[in-house]
């Protein structure tokens, strides 16, 4: 199996499309998504589930993008076979690749993955009945209030506020590690955050934010 696997790019975040992933297993794409829908609540857990329509041959395929720990959840459920063992290396490597390029380009938030994998483990640690994607979501606009950066418009910012999202970013994953050693739950921390993340946006003015 050549490393042919394609890594997308939306935002900061890196995907995988399960149609690549049926391919590279030799599995027919319907029964790749019948394993994610069955186990969409497991799969949530690691972020978001975006769901896509695209046409093959005149007809609507609905397809996933997958983050990695999502993708690497989805092929822990499948048998080990040569073509799945084969899988799992090479889309560790394709996701290492996206991200050194990403971080090469100039456009990588720093922290941004280390504060969401702390945020996860803290979600499930505190056993919350709120979807994890939707605790990501909220830091997400939190960091995004305090800088008053629109949506969707992080990598048109300038280095300098990208900067400074990153230093959120780390203050954020600072705080849930500090929650996940003293044994605080996900509300607390959130708090925390916001209060760390106000300090933050005092030396923040003057900083041009791109619409």
């Amino acid at each position: 199996m050549t490393n042919t696997i394609k890594i997308k790019h939306a935002g900061h975040e890196l995907l995988v499309d399960s149609r690549i992933i049926a391919e590279k297993l030799g599995v027919d794409h319907k029964a790749t998504i019948q394993v994610i829908d069955k186990y969409s609540s497991q799969i949530a857990r690691f972020g978001t589930l975006p769901f896509q329509m695209a046409k093959s041959k005149g007809q609507p395929t609905r397809f996933a993008l997958l983050n990695r720990s999502q993708a690497e959840f989805l092929l822990t459920l499948t048998r080990n076979t040569p073509e799945a063992i084969e899988l799992k290396v090479q889309l560790i490597k394709a996701f290492d690749q996206a991200r050194d390029a990403l971080e090469a380009s100039g456009n990588y938030i720093p922290f941004y993955h280390a504060a969401h994998d702390s945020l996860q483990t803290l979600v499930d640690k505190s056993g919350s009945s709120t979807p994890a994607n939707i605790h990501h979501m909220n830091l997400e606009k939190l960091i995004n209030a305090t800088f008053c950066i629109r949506p969707g418009t992080r990598h048109h910012q300038t280095a300098e506020v990208r900067l400074m999202v990153g230093l959120a970013m780390a203050m954020a994953n600072r705080v849930y590690q500090q929650a996940l050693q003293e044994g605080f739950d996900h509300k607390k921390a959130y708090q925390a955050v916001k209060g760390k993340l106000k300090q933050l946006s005092t030396g923040f003015n003057g900083l041009e934010v791109s619409a």
